[in-house]
């Protein structure tokens, strides 16, 4: 009997430790809890209800829960809990809803509510914990106001882009027509100034004594350089406005080929250089004739300019894939790496010739670049300062020598030279084809002419995609090379 009295004040102790510990997670916990009997007095509460509503324990409990709630939507409160009642289940209170509570003093704060229903004594009653979200709130608010600032921001920003970017090209298309105006008003007079040197050299009216011929000569040649440097500028202000159209035609490489030569031999000769040439036989381009012996004889006069005496020109071609392989290499005084990227920009010399003084006018390989990515095919260096330079550059064969398209061909599109080259380079590598262009005319010229397998552009031509007869991919950022790359290679697959 002593022994079952003990039992029973131990499990009394426990109890009653369980209860005050209850009572002590009750008063520690953060938010506030409520318990409301079902006529909606509250009967019990914790110390986080007193901070939260201002109230006194002994002034809240007892009262009805409505002296809670806000006075503009508190008489439809009792109907609501009568709802929760009759369908009692734990769930939050007012779903899709912003609720608030009101203070002792009278002011809203906003809430989040969850219920649960209680059977105690045989009695039905709810519990609800409150959490005021003030602080959540005001936060989201304060992030909402950035982010509408920013928006605001950005919106200035593109607007001012926008500007600037038509400002940019109304200037571009006004150089343009000076450059082209200009270039036409110089070569008039050009032509005269060259045309009467030579008649006075000729001596028609009378020989000319030493000094009378020397000066002549400086006339002629001085006159034959400037209207060569006006034909370069005309020329890249054509390509830049997108306003050179290339007139393409099937013709045999090595005739055209053939027609360079004649006129580099007698330079070469002068120099005592020994031209090597390898071509394949039987290929035929689909190119501008025009332009391609403009851009051979650019690369081949540039390669006689900068070898030395007694040196070693070369000229190899062949057929890769879907286009020739053109190479031009020289034993000459080759290029620093550092230069091997701006060689290609504008107005650019970046040495001086094998006489030692600089020659030309530094548009001659920015504007062969140029024509060769018109065409659909790439220009690309190898050199190395003090032994020799190799440029490669890639014409469309004619249609019918094309080999079947075993590896994809990607046409990229956009006005970035370092974009280009960056996404050019590792493609060639991984083994695709890669035809580059900086206009978006172009662009859609050369999807047109080679039927490639992807056409990739920035964001601002994604609204040409119905021009281009093949799949667009866009350009986003960092990882556009991964995701070219991931195209190409489901459609090899």
């Amino acid at each position: 009997m002593a022994q079952s009295t003990e039992s029973a004040l131990k499990l009394a102790e426990a109890a009653a430790r369980a209860e005050q510990r209850c009572h002590q997670l009750l008063e520690a916990a953060p938010d506030a809890i409520l318990e409301v009997g079902a006529d909606g007095r509250i009967l019990l509460m914790n110390l986080a209800a007193e901070k939260s509503f201002g109230y006194t324990r002994e002034e809240l409990v007892g009262q009805r829960v409505e002296v809670l709630v806000p006075l503009s939507i508190r008489q439809n409160h009792a109907a609501h809990r009568a709802d929760y009642l009759a369908a009692p289940a734990v769930r939050p209170m007012g779903i899709g809803l912003e609720l608030q509570a009101q203070r002792k003093d009278g002011s809203l704060f906003p809430v989040e509510i969850s219920l649960s229903p209680v059977e105690y004594e045989g009695e039905r009653r709810v519990t609800a914990i409150i959490r005021d979200v003030s602080e959540r709130r005001r936060t989201e608010e304060r992030l909402r106001e950035l982010q509408e600032q920013h928006a605001r921001e950005w919106a200035a920003t593109n607007s001012q882009l926008e500007a600037r970017n038509l400002e940019i090209e109304r200037a571009n298309r006004l150089k343009s027509e000076f450059l082209a105006s200009m270039s036409h008003e110089l070569r008039t007079p050009l032509h005269t100034i060259i045309g009467f040197s030579e008649l006075l050299a000729e001596g028609l009216d009378g020989e000319l004594n030493a000094t009378q011929r020397r000066f002549v000569e400086h006339i002629h040649r001085d006159s034959l350089h400037l209207l060569e440097l006006i034909n370069d500028i005309l020329d890249l202000s054509k390509i830049e406005a997108g306003r050179l159209e290339l007139r393409c035609v099937d013709f045999v490489l090595e005739e055209a080929l053939q027609e360079v030569l004649a006129t580099v031999r007698p330079q070469a000769a002068a120099k005592s250089q020994r031209l090597r040439v390898n071509v394949t036989d039987g290929i035929s381009l689909d190119a501008d004739r025009v332009r391609f012996k403009e851009i051979l004889y650019n690369l081949l006069s540039n390669a006689v300019k900068f070898t030395g005496e007694g040196g070693t020109i070369g000229i190899e071609v062949s057929k890769a894939g879907e286009f020739a392989r053109i190479y031009v290499e020289d034993s000459g005084i080759g290029i620093a790496p550092e230069h091997q990227v701006a060689v290609f920009d504008a107005f650019h010399q970046v040495g001086s010739t094998t006489k030692g003084v600089k020659e030309g006018t530094g548009l001659g390989l920015a504007i062969t670049r140029r024509l060769v990515e018109q065409h659909g095919g790439r220009l690309w260096l190898e050199s190395e300062a003090g032994r020799g330079s190799r440029f490669t550059f890639t014409i469309p064969l004619e249609a019918s020598q094309r080999a079947k398209r075993e590896r994809p061909l990607a046409v990229i599109v956009h006005d970035d030279r370092q974009m280009l080259d960056g996404l050019a380079v590792p493609l060639d590598h991984a083994g695709y084809q890669v035809a580059l262009a900086s206009l978006a005319r172009e662009g859609v010229d050369l999807a047109a002419r080679l039927q490639p397998d992807l056409v990739v552009v920035p964001p601002e031509m994604s609204d040409l995609s119905d021009r281009f007869p093949a799949p667009v991919l866009e350009l986003s950022g960092h990882s556009d090379l991964e995701r070219i790359l991931s195209a190409l290679d489901g459609l090899r697959r």
